[in-house]
């Protein structure tokens, strides 16, 4: 079964060439979900980089700062 725009097809309803779209389709979707967590994990991984970044630059801030 496949929903385009809020309506339901069943697979028996589609034709050959309709069935192959309707695969590519869910592929195209399981695609979508899998560029969403890729770009999560690379906000995140930015983040942990950043954040190694501003720990090393910490205790030299602190110094100029003493100074």
């Amino acid at each position: 079964m496949i929903t385009i725009d809020e309506i339901e097809y069943t697979e028996e309803d589609l034709s050959e060439d309709a069935k192959i779209r309707a695969g590519r389709i869910g592929k195209l979707r399981n695609e979508i979900v899998e560029l969403i967590l890729r770009q999560q994990e690379a906000e995140q991984s930015i983040r942990f980089h950043a954040q190694q970044i501003k720990a090393e630059m910490e205790p030299e801030e602190a110094e100029i700062i003493e100074q």
